[in-house]
């Protein structure tokens, strides 16, 4: 999606800054530049509102590569646990003191990682999709001497999964495949869980739940009433911003897992002004100029998200718009017409137009909605921007792992 109109408007001093930096080669081309400021207004807004309405927040991180610095910032704001969508997401929180939440969802744990993931992170939930993956989880914890509580993904008939993400318990098997687990001796089933449980609607102009969330909800009252479970996690997550808190409590939500939210970047953003400011843009340089149109330096340039639908069209199908020059004073007034790119984007296409020259070496800005854990970009951390005294304080690559910044000219 295209949120460079949102940030020009919402927060102009982050684009300014990002070319001047630029320019004065402290910030390198390809790297996701993070206003953190912003970041920690956006997570007092969205805390405030789950907060004041009973429901529990795990931090996503994958979008913005695990970064430490954002992760503490999330942490002292009062968010003191994240979501580890796989395997590596976990050991890169781990690796940097951050508390893991929850586990296994949507990506399961391999069995050789059981014994690190229950001993070293030691999760407050872990996702399951099968009776063995439990039984696996089980066996390690009860070597371990310790109860880990699960959660259970599950599928309902007519429930939506973006590709490539599919899998849990039917709900057709629920009560005989939890009742088993049950009988397991070091696992505990508190709660159920889905994604995506809430999705932007294009016609009514706002997210909506999905039919997964119902889903949820019919099987959190058959495993209280059937097998006298207590569930506790009504686990939820989906475009969880600010704006959702009231909707997730309405509809018996108990946790959710903000991400984009954060940057203010879910799609709903894209569309109305949400309490939450545009918080990160994507840099990048012009490498070369043939004829009428210029070459951008790549590496983040993809689409993180594969929706389906109209969201193809909007997400994969479009052009963007980009900034592109040289001068902060004036970077805002030279718009352009920019081209999507696939996986591998060594390039990103620039159009030129009468108003625009292109120049080697000039600034690229763009407003993506980054998922830098597919990407080869940096993530480059600034404090400071709001009071116009811009700091850099690292620049780190998808693992959340410093990098030497003389590689960048610095």
């Amino acid at each position: 999606m295209d949120f460079l109109d949102t940030i020009v408007r919402r927060n102009p001093s982050l684009i300014q800054t990002a070319v001047s930096m630029h320019q004065r080669n402290e910030l390198p081309a390809n790297s996701v530049v993070v206003d953190l400021d912003m970041v920690e207004e956006n997570a007092v807004k969205i805390l405030d509102a789950a907060a004041g309405r009973g429901i529990h927040l795990y931090f996503m991180t994958k979008q913005f590569g695990r970064n430490p610095e954002i992760c503490r910032t999330l942490n002292n704001v009062g968010i003191d646990k994240a979501v580890a969508v796989d395997l590596e997401d976990g050991i890169c929180l781990q690796k940097n003191g951050i508390r893991v939440g929850h586990i296994g969802h949507l990506v399961q744990i391999p069995k050789a990682s059981i014994r690190y993931v229950l001993s070293s992170m030691a999760p407050e939930v872990i996702t399951v999709f099968s009776y063995e993956k439990a039984l696996q989880i089980s066996e390690v914890a009860k070597d371990l001497g310790i109860v880990q509580n699960l959660l259970i993904r599950v599928v309902g008939k007519g429930d939506f999964f973006y590709p490539f993400q599919f899998g849990g318990i039917e709900e057709e098997d629920l009560l005989e495949t939890v009742g088993k687990i049950c009988e397991l001796p070091s696992v505990k089933v508190v709660g159920v869980v889905s994604f995506p449980c809430f999705r932007f609607d294009v016609k009514a102009r706002k997210t909506m739940p999905m039919p997964n969330l119902f889903t949820l909800k019919r099987t959190a009252e058959t495993l209280e009433k059937e097998l006298g479970l207590r569930i506790t996690q009504i686990n939820a997550p989906g475009d969880s911003s600010a704006q959702m808190m009231d909707q997730f409590r309405e509809l018996g939500v108990t946790h959710v897992e903000p991400g984009n939210a954060f940057t203010g970047t879910t799609p709903w953003h894209a569309f109305e002004d949400l309490p939450e400011k545009p918080a990160w843009l994507y840099l990048s340089e012009i490498s070369h100029v043939n004829g009428d149109n210029a070459y951008a330096i790549g590496g983040g340039l993809m689409s993180g998200d594969s929706p389906m639908g109209i969201w193809s069209t909007l997400y994969h199908n479009h052009r963007l718009n980009a900034l592109s020059g040289n001068n902060s004073d004036s970077i805002l007034q030279r718009k352009i017409l920019a081209e999507r790119s696939g996986y591998i984007d060594y390039y990103g296409t620039l159009y030129g137009n009468r108003e625009v020259e292109f120049s080697v070496g000039d600034s690229v800005i763009y407003g993506l909605r980054n998922q830098v854990f597919v990407s080869r970009a940096n993530v480059a951390i600034v404090k400071g921007i709001q009071s116009h005294k811009p700091v850099l304080l690292g620049i780190f690559d998808r693992l959340g792992n410093p990098i030497e910044t003389s590689f960048f000219g610095r």
